[in-house]
Formats: structure tokens, C-alpha cells, sequence
């Protein structure tokens, strides 16, 4: 049924998609792999998968002169931001149950190059011997991409670092912090752990992060120490990373919602984050600016929230990879003496019940200010 709403936009609701970006790419990578179309003229589209060797395949979902269904295919290469690709066109098939009576017939249809102005916009160009398409050019936008990839912008950071937890846990670490000094245990169910994520995920590992709100605040995130750097040296850095959750949009909570109040942030900082006893509060506080709840801080920043894209209807939702970043947001945070800084990622729940969720991937891009 999601499938079927989903191409229902495409058909019938065009403008309802995500806007243009202004990301300056460097260069053609499965993150803009995905389906891709115009809203000006729905019901037909692109699809594009970039494999390896500087490939891609290309399918066109369209209309001949006669109305009728044209599907054209093709493999082509790209370079920088062009793709280049020869398509072929087919007919004369039959049913698989039929197919004894087929006489499949394949023909050179043209060639199209498609030029990405961003990780969600590019123009297609193309020159066809079909005299009812003859040569032309239409902008198109991206309408989807696929699961657990990532479109990233590189232009302007010297090095990056990405981190995956098929193998390990990667020497990250877990702080809980908002909680009383002497919480039960067995009430906040505060869990960690590495492991094979839950169907149909199943193909993927990440660090699971679970526990109960009793106190109408609970910070649960990771760290690790990021080293190798120069030290005492700002650097401006982003953040990117994949969360797996299975929590609907538009459920009701006890002090928030169980997905829109739980807010994910993404940061770093120079001291490493631990939870230190307060008083007279007599709470465990971080000792960074995580900020507080759906509000970020210096060192976390806001990237989303613990939703997914199923509506809440009364029954589990499957899980979904969810990508987040802090593209676009200022985070400067300076190494010690040691060239060593602190990469964190994680939740600030203002829903007063049990949440759950995975870190999949998390990258760091890092440029030095000089100066």
C-alpha cells in the first residue's frame, strides 16, 4: 500500500516532493542513485542506479506518439556531474506465461545525458531518432533514493572518517545523562549494545540505544574519540549518519510524542561528553551543551526527530533507515592538546515512555580554520 500512495503522488500530486537543493557536488555517487521525474509532467520518469566502474544503468518510464507505454534502457558512464548513456528500446514480448509466442525485438532509440546540479536536481538532455521525441531537454527532480545511501557534498572538508558497525562496536560509547543519581535501574531500562538489526533490516548492524523516560528528560547518546588531528585547532565539521527507527509520525504521548518529541542530535565536542552528578538537583547532567530537548546546544545540534515515514495507526510499523545530518548548520569545535576531539551522536526525549533506535553509520568531515 506505501508503494502504491507513493506512486499515486507521482501520477496525481506532483507538487507535493521535496525542493531543490543548492549542494555543490563532486562528483557522480550511488547517493544520487533513485528515481527522478518532473512535476510538470507526471506519470513518467527516470530511474538511476550507479554501479561500479564509473557506470550507471538508465531506465526511461515514458510515452511513444501513440500513447502507448515506452520503456527505454540503457548503460552508460559518467564523469565529474555527466552522465552519458545510449538507450535501447524494446518490443514485441509477451507475458512470462506467453512468452513461447514472443519475438523480442530491440532497436537503437538515441542517447541522453543527464547533468546533477545538486544531490535532488539535474537536466536531462536528450537526441532520439524517434522523430516524436526528436531532441530536447527537461529539468527533473529527485523523487526518491535508496535505503541506507546518502548524497554528500565533499567540496569544502579535507578529510573525512566514516564509521559502520558491521564488524564491531568501534570503541563508541554510550553516556545517559537527565536522569536522577539514584535511578532504578529496572524502571529506566537504560540498554546499549551492538547487533543485527531487527527485520527487514536484517542485513544491516548498528548501536542500539534503548530507555525509559520516568523524569520528564533523558539524553541517551554515543561517543568516541576522534584522533590524528593538529592540536589546539578549530575545526569546522559535519556531521552525517543513517539511524534505523520504527516509530510512526502522529502518535499521542504521556509529556510528548513518542517520535516528534524525541529529538536526534548530532555534535562534537572538545572535552569528552560525560554524565556528572549535579546538586542539589541530585541529577546526572552532561557536562557539554547537548541543549535541552527539541532545542540544540553548541555541541549537539538538532537533525530530526525519531520518526519514521508510517502514519501511527495502532499497529507496529516496520523499521526504516532514516538519513540525518548537520549540513548547513555552523559546528566549530577545537581539538586539545593532543589533537584529539569527540564525535557524539544521539537522543533528547521530552515523551515520557520507552524509546529505541539504531546508529547505523556516522561520518565526520573535517576542515581546519586557519588563521
Amino acid at each position: 500500500m506505501k508503494f502504491l500512495f507513493s506512486f499515486t503522488l507521482i501520477l496525481l500530486a506532483p507538487q507535493a516532493l521535496a525542493q531543490s537543493d543548492s549542494i555543490n557536488l563532486p562528483n557522480i555517487g550511488v547517493g544520487l542513485s533513485g528515481f527522478w521525474y518532473n512535476p510538470d509532467q507526471p506519470a513518467h520518469g527516470l530511474q538511476i542506479e550507479v554501479i561500479n566502474g564509473a557506470k550507471a544503468f538508465v531506465s526511461w518510464y515514458t510515452y511513444n506518439s501513440f500513447g502507448q507505454p515506452l520503456w527505454l534502457l540503457g548503460e552508460g558512464t559518467y564523469s565529474g556531474l555527466v552522465l552519458n548513456s545510449e538507450l535501447l528500446q524494446f518490443s514485441g514480448g509477451r507475458p512470462p506465461s506467453a512468452w513461447s509466442q514472443a519475438d523480442p525485438q530491440v532497436s537503437n532509440w538515441g542517447s541522453v545525458t543527464i547533468e546533477f546540479q545538486s544531490c535532488n536536481s539535474a537536466w536531462l538532455n536528450w537526441s532520439s531518432v524517434d522523430s516524436g521525441f526528436g531532441n530536447g531537454a527537461l529539468e527533473l527532480i529527485r523523487f526518491s533514493s535508496l535505503m541506507g545511501q546518502q548524497c554528500f557534498a565533499e567540496e569544502e572538508f579535507g578529510q573525512q572518517i566514516v564509521f559502520s558497525f558491521e564488524s564491531g562496536e568501534l570503541d563508541f560509547q554510550p553516556v545517559f545523562a537527565d536522569l536522577p543519581v539514584n535511578f532504578e535501574e529496572s524502571i529506566y531500562e537504560l540498554d546499549f549494545r551492538r547487533e543485527v538489526l531487527p527485520a527487514p533490516l536484517q542485513g544491516f548492524s548498528g548501536l542500539r540505544l534503548t530507555g525509559s523516560n520516568r523524569s520528564d528528560d533523558l539524553a541517551m547518546l554515543v561517543k568516541k574519540a576522534v584522533g590524528g588531528l593538529a592540536p589546539n585547532t578549530t575545526y569546522s565539521i559535519v556531521v552525517d549518519g543513517d539511524i534505523a527507527t520504527n516509530t510512526p509520525f502522529g502518535c499521542v504521548g504521556i509529556g510528548g510524542a513518542p517520535g516528534e518529541s524525541v529529538t536526534i542530535k548530532f555534535g562534537a565536542s572538545t572535552i569528552e561528553p560525560v554524565a556528572e552528578e549535579r546538586q542539589p538537583e541530585n541529577y546526572f547532567r552532561l557536562n557539554i551543551d547537548f541543549g535541552n530537548q527539541t532545542n540544540g546546544g553548541e555541541n549537539g545540534l538538532v537533525v530530526g526527530n525519531l520518526t519514521n515515514s508510517f502514519e501511527c495507526s495502532g499497529t507496529a510499523p516496520p523499521w526504516e533507515l532514516k538519513s540525518l545530518s548537520t549540513y548547513g548548520e555552523e559546528l566549530l569545535i577545537s581539538t586539545d592538546s593532543d589533537g584529539v576531539l569527540w564525535l557524539l551522536a544521539g537522543s533528547d526525549s521530552g515523551f515520557e515512555g520507552t524509546s529505541q533506535f539504531y546508529i547505523t553509520t556516522l561520518r565526520i568531515r573535517l576542515e581546519r580554520q586557519d588563521d
